[in-house]
This record gives structure tokens, C-alpha cells and sequence, in this order.
């Protein structure tokens, strides 16, 4: 059983890690990320059945997957004074899809 999911710069979702269990539901406010945290557990998927560039190509490219947001988040960003935006990237980007299970019992 899956017991883990993690993603790391894919579209909206710069760095989450959700524990799972039997169980569970995913809620929040429009562009939260859920429908990102939906696209990324297909994309994990895809890589099972090794069909990873079919899906990519569907999302539109690579670039599209990719983290959008600025490199760092600054203060006024995280306290939401000013809305989270873009920037032109410096440095080198990832994309990073993860699972973490133990055996059923």
C-alpha cells in the first residue's frame, strides 16, 4: 500500500508531501493545486507503465510540467502581500514524482 506521495516542481506544487491513508480525501479553494496533485499521480502512473513521454507530450511538453513560480519566495510572498509570480530562471529546473509503501498486511 502507498503510504506516501510526493511531488517536487510540477505546475503549481513546488514542494508537497501528503502521508496517505486507506483513505484520503483531498479539499481546498480554487487553484489550490488539487487538480495538480491529480495530474502529477497520473504522470507517477504513467512512468509505471512506462508510457512517461506519451504522457509529458500530452500535458503540452516539459515545459508545461514544469514549476511556473518564482525560484525563492520571498517574505512578502509567503505572508501573501504580493501574489506569487514567475520569474526568469537562473538556475537549473526538476521535476520530481515520488511514492513511499509497505507491504499490505
Amino acid at each position: 500500500m502507498i503510504s506516501t506521495v510526493a511531488v517536487s516542481g510540477y505546475r503549481s506544487l513546488r514542494d508537497l508531501v501528503i502521508p496517505l491513508g486507506r483513505l484520503t480525501v483531498v479539499t481546498g479553494a480554487n487553484g489550490a493545486g488539487k487538480s495538480s496533485l491529480y495530474r502529477a499521480l497520473r504522470l507517477l502512473a504513467a512512468c509505471g507503465r512506462d508510457a512517461v513521454v506519451v504522457a509529458v507530450a500530452r500535458e503540452g511538453g516539459l515545459d508545461s510540467t514544469l514549476w511556473a513560480g518564482p525560484e525563492r519566495l520571498g517574505r512578502a510572498m509567503l505572508q501573501g502581500d504580493v501574489p506569487v509570480q514567475g520569474t526568469v530562471r537562473r538556475d537549473p529546473v526538476a521535476l520530481r514524482l515520488g511514492v513511499l509503501g509497505h507491504e499490505a498486511t
